[in-house]
């Protein structure tokens, strides 16, 4: 009897979290008071390292007033880029000047991008990163289209869309690795500019891991990424903890099953943590209509 009792509290915890991984292991329950606190050596020892993807939202909406204006909320986007501190963090829709905001609040951060359509105050697929703890050896924005090095937008696409690329060297350990931040179009075109990024990556990253944030416009099981999944993992199926909660709130649903913000990854040993972001933060209840997520993960 003691036996059954054990394995049916043991099942309440696992259903009632939520927390069984895609794989089909289940992922260890998350002590929200605790997370953000946890060093970046958890489980193993192994160097690892925290990377954010965050669409913040456009500044220049007219529609987002009070609480949802870039000039109010910015105050808790700062609180949660100095407190959670990811080491690299690819942002979407981050306009110069919210740029230039979220570089001078947060000390310690650097940052690279190009405007999407070359305008001074153009969208980015901004990265930013911590200078102490990465350095970029180089670094380009490419376009989602079939002239990926020019500024172009693709005839049926609804925007410019790019994407921001590094190699990174992660320098306690000394590994390198290359990094991909972008944001894929809301029309019928995601396909195609995924078969871009996946070209940019077989010519540019070599047999380096590769991690990839961004907005993608589409659930993570989506057939655009059918090709990708034959060498990527996706860091909310296979954490070893994390959660499933949705990413698009919409500055009024925490409790949207949406998921458009994702984190894929190739040749980590692991993804140790994957964290949808889902806190107030400086008394916002929502800092963007997205929610940011971040993963940890291993060399």
């Amino acid at each position: 009897m003691k036996k059954i009792i054990s394995i049916l509290m043991l099942l309440t915890v696992l259903v009632g979290c939520g927390k069984m991984g895609k794989d089909g292991r289940p992922r260890a329950v998350i002590d929200y008071e605790k997370w953000y606190n946890d060093d970046e050596n958890t489980d193993d020892g192994k160097p690892g390292v925290m990377i954010m993807s965050f669409n913040v939202r456009y500044g220049t909406a007219t529609e987002d007033t009070g609480d949802k204006s870039w000039t109010n909320r910015r105050a808790g986007c700062y609180k949660m880029v100095n407190t959670l501190r990811p080491v690299l963090m690819g942002v979407q829709e981050c306009m110069l000047d919210q740029r230039n905001d979220l570089q001078n609040n947060c000390p310690g951060y650097e940052v690279i991008g190009r405007s999407r359509d070359n305008t001074a105050n153009g969208e980015e697929m901004a990265i930013f990163y911590l200078k102490d703890s990465v350095l970029i050896n180089e670094w380009k924005t490419f376009w989602l289209t079939e002239t990926p090095d020019e500024v172009s937008k693709y005839p049926s696409a609804g925007s410019y869309r790019c994407a921001t690329a590094a190699k990174v060297t992660h320098i306690k350990s000394g590994k390198q690795f290359y990094y991909i931040n972008t944001h894929l179009d809301l029309d019928g075109v995601r396909e195609f500019e995924m078969s871009v990024i996946m070209n940019q990556i077989a010519q540019n990253a070599g047999s380096l891991p590769v991690v990839m944030t961004g907005d993608w416009n589409d659930s993570d099981d989506s057939s655009i990424f059918t090709d990708m999944y034959k060498s990527f993992h996706n860091a909310r199926w296979t954490s070893k903890s994390g959660d499933a909660y949705g990413t698009y709130n919409g500055f009024s649903n925490p409790n949207s099953t949406t998921k458009l913000d994702h984190i894929f990854y190739r040749e980590f040993s692991v993804c140790a943590k994957f964290i949808t972001v889902r806190q107030s933060w400086e008394g916002y209840k929502f800092i963007s209509d997205h929610y940011p997520v971040y993963a940890i993960l291993k060399f």
